[in-house]
């Protein structure tokens, strides 16, 4: 009895996530929610050039949320805008506290692989503006910066088409800053599910 419960969930399954994979692929536009890692690579001198004597930064990794529209122009190339929360980097030590949260929006480039419907693997190249938020906490003083600067991202991913309108998303990306943020820097690996219509 348990093997034929199992055999009908499994077939259920295939049938929900199978039919109708490629068309999906089929729509113009999407719209999605994912979810990330971010593992830092900030140029903490910033932070310490803000102090007069040595002081020791050492920021953690983070997590994120990423909201994304696009347009496909073709079975090659579509063009996407991103939205990119970070929630903050932090570096403490013992009272003292760091926090650098980043904000990036970007207008991205994705190159896809015509070959496959399913499963659609894409390169991009994306340019936009970041936002560096900076809260330190040390020795009772407070300090707040708020720095702007255009951005960059380029990354690989892939999209499984897994019912109509609906895929599944899984990309791997590097950002960085330049100008007033160009001490920012991360790689994301981020999941997350779009609704094509």
């Amino acid at each position: 009895m348990k093997r034929r419960i199992t055999a009908l969930v499994i077939s259920l399954l295939c049938l929900v996530l199978f039919s109708g994979s490629a068309l999906a692929a089929d729509k113009k536009m999407y719209l999605g929610v994912y979810g990330l890692f971010a593992w830092q690579n900030i140029d903490e001198q910033q932070t310490k050039d803000k102090f007069s004597g040595p002081i020791e930064v050492d920021f953690d990794d983070s997590w994120g949320i990423q909201v994304r529209g696009g347009y496909v122009y073709n079975k090659i190339v579509t063009a996407e805008a991103l939205f990119e929360y970070i929630t903050p980097f932090e570096a403490s030590t013992g009272s003292n506290s760091d926090e650098l949260d980043v904000k990036n929006f970007s207008l991205n480039a994705k190159f896809t692989c015509p070959n496959y419907d399913r499963f659609v693997p894409y390169a991009l190249v994306g340019l936009g503006i970041m936002n560096a938020h900076e809260d330190i906490q040390y020795n009772g003083a407070t300090s707040e910066t708020s720095d702007w600067g255009l951005g960059y991202r380029i990354g690989l991913g892939l999209d499984w088409n897994v019912y109509e309108n609906i895929s599944i998303g899984l990309e791997g990306a590097y950002a960085a800053g330049s100008g007033n943020v160009d001490h920012i820097a991360y790689t994301n690996l981020a999941v997350g599910i779009s609704y094509h219509f």
